[in-house]
């Protein structure tokens, strides 16, 4: 009856009952505690009780792990897949009928709790953040001690995945999703899932501007995927565009353009790889002609992705996650450019997701601040710059950082407000 001390706790308190009341005319309320923290395993005879209590059937709490539903296991370890290779709609598809057609109370608590492991990683990869808290405050919120000395190695692997996806993109704790990166890979053996958890690492040692661990990781990726046949080597576009980045964001220009330009080469023969990376990888070829000095040739390729992406948004087709990342950064550009058509538009795209990235936050607010400016509404602009500056800090991108401090300074010196202007640059 391993982990039935969780499903007790978890229904408590969605019938928000107290240990006390809960345990009233039973068991101590301490055994009632030992037995949800997995300390003490409760008689048969207490296990009815507490059921009776909490008004669920008695099979609920009398189910074991030896009970298990080997083929709804079978489908959480195929949704699982889904997520880690990112087919989203059809692990979203299975969850929903998994949700719809099965009593998780008869099943066995493993089988429970990996759902919702799953249920909330898949919430955290659609950033669709507040259901996937809500199910963690529901069922899974418990001490992460537990978690290592009761689960077995197929939920450990659920929740370590869940952690990674979630503070990669919900909290941004960089270096704590780098954790449960390295978790994941150690607790797999399988190649194909060790290459995406090698990009995942590598992508947080970027958001981290930690160049060198980034490189190692990408390059053990690209040292798995290069055995694998052709056909399931769609990933060596992601790690190619990586390799790219990293060469970019340490000012090996050449380096990087060529494994851009390798990306579009590979676009030929994964087309789902297109989808996911194009937009991506023809704005960092952009950003490298303005770095070359080549800004005619600069404007002219924004100019042609921001047509592409607002035609994009009229086919109704929808965006994907690197999409928005293009939209953000080319939102700031026409911002600071006095583009203020673009950059309203682009706006008010990343406007319809209803739960941004943090970091997406900060380019959001930077760009609505750019546009009072360039309405000459003076008083706005100074009191959402001054508020921006007061939190601009805590962004992970210091090119942000530096852009916004040298607008607001430039604005503040021209106001003649020296000591403004000094200030925020000091």
């Amino acid at each position: 009856m391993d982990l039935i001390g969780l499903r007790i706790r978890n229904i408590r308190k969605i019938k928000q009952l107290t240990l006390k009341e809960a345990a009233k005319g039973i068991i101590s309320v301490p055994y009632l505690a030992n037995i949800e923290n997995g300390v003490k395993v409760a008689s048969f005879e207490t296990l009815m009780h507490i059921a009776k209590r909490l008004e669920i059937p008695e099979e609920a709490l009398l189910i074991g792990n030896e009970d298990l539903n080997k083929e709804l296991l079978q489908e959480l370890k195929q949704i699982f897949d889904l997520l880690v290779f990112s087919n989203t709609k059809e692990a979203g598809d299975r969850l929903d009928q998994i949700a719809a057609n099965v009593d998780l109370l008869c099943e066995s608590p493993v089988i429970e709790l990996s759902f919702y492991w799953l249920q909330a990683g898949f919430y955290y990869k659609t950033w669709e953040f507040s259901k996937a808290r809500e199910i963690e405050r529901k069922y899974l919120n418990s001490n992460e001690k537990r978690v290592v000395e009761s689960f077995p190695p197929d939920l450990l692997s659920y929740y370590y995945y869940g952690q990674a996806v979630k503070h990669s993109h919900a909290t941004c704790d960089y270096q704590l999703a780098v954790e449960y990166w390295e978790k994941s890979i150690d607790l797999t053996d399988k190649a194909a899932f060790q290459v995406v958890f090698q990009v995942g690492l590598c992508i947080n040692y970027i958001c981290l501007n930690n160049y060198e661990p980034a490189l190692k990781h990408i390059e053990c990726a690209w040292n798995l995927i290069k055995r694998f046949p052709s056909k399931d080597q769609e990933r060596i576009t992601a790690i190619l565009y990586l390799y790219g980045y990293i060469n970019f964001q340490i000012g090996f220009m050449t380096e990087a353009k060529r494994k851009f330009e390798e990306v579009l080469v590979f676009f030929n023969m994964y087309p789902e790889a297109k989808t996911m990376y194009s937009f991506l990888v023809r704005f960092k070829l952009a950003e490298i002609e303005r770095v070359e000095g080549n800004h005619e040739l600069f404007d002219e390729k924004i100019v042609c992705l921001y047509e592409e992406l607002m035609a994009h948004e009229a086919s109704e087709i929808g965006f994907n996650n690197n999409d928005y990342l293009v939209i953000t950064e080319l939102m700031v550009i026409f911002a600071e450019q006095g583009s203020v058509l673009e950059a309203s538009n682009l706006l008010a795209i990343i406007n319809k997701v209803t739960e941004q990235v943090m970091e997406i936050n900060f380019f959001v607010t930077y760009t609505e601040t750019l546009l009072l400016y360039h309405q000459n509404k003076q008083s706005s602009y100074e009191k959402k710059m001054l508020d921006l500056l007061k939190k601009i800090d805590e962004s992970n991108d210091p090119a942000l950082i530096e852009r916004v401090k040298k607008h607001a300074s430039k604005h503040f010196a021209d106001s003649t407000k020296y000591k403004m202007a000094y200030n925020i640059l000091a």
